[in-house]
């Protein structure tokens, strides 16, 4: 039992001192590969139904930022020697592409997508011209006497009012 327990404790502290080798190349490791940047988005303080998106990009010149449009996808992207980056966003039918500008900054891009315009109340106009059908006649649609037979025959009042009431009136 003596020697079981000692080989034990041996083997713990070969254990300890792998990990904390180990520990030590993976964290240099992670340490001189650059992370991915993060987009964060967020609604802008006076538009409130616009987007900001703001990535942190130190030490990134602003000629290896790209800022792409193409119909509702917008790509972010990084081109330089150390780090190749992009990401492809869809915008919803709430932000408008025209309205997509990007300030790079002190290391920072600020993308700012605005809202869809509301669409402007308007008055529509009423047509009132008869629409010729392809199987209707023309004079039928005129007011010529040979339409006001067709009417008469079919029991129709020419000059009948719109009083709600159905009945014709003596």
């Amino acid at each position: 039992m003596l020697v079981r327990s000692s080989l034990s404790a041996l083997d713990r502290s070969f254990d300890r001192t792998f990990d904390q080798l180990t520990a030590g190349l993976l964290s240099t490791a992670m340490t001189t590969r650059r992370q991915p940047p993060e987009v964060r988005a967020h609604h802008d303080d006076q538009d409130h139904d616009a987007l900001v998106l703001s990535v942190d990009l130190p030490g990134v010149p602003a000629e290896a930022v790209s800022v792409d449009v193409a119909g509702r996808s917008l790509t972010l992207g990084v081109d330089t020697e150390t780090l190749q980056w992009s990401r492809s966003l869809q915008l919803g039918p709430a932000l408008d592409p025209e309205k997509v500008t990007a300030r790079h900054l002190d290391g920072r891009l600020t993308v700012h997508i605005g809202s869809v315009d509301a669409p402007e109340p308007r008055s529509i106009t009423i047509d009132t011209t008869p629409v010729v059908g392809i199987d209707q006649p023309i004079d039928a649609l005129t007011d010529t006497p040979a339409a006001q037979d067709t009417d008469a025959e079919r029991g129709v009042q020419s000059n009948a009012t719109n009083s709600g009431d159905s009945q014709p009136r003596d």
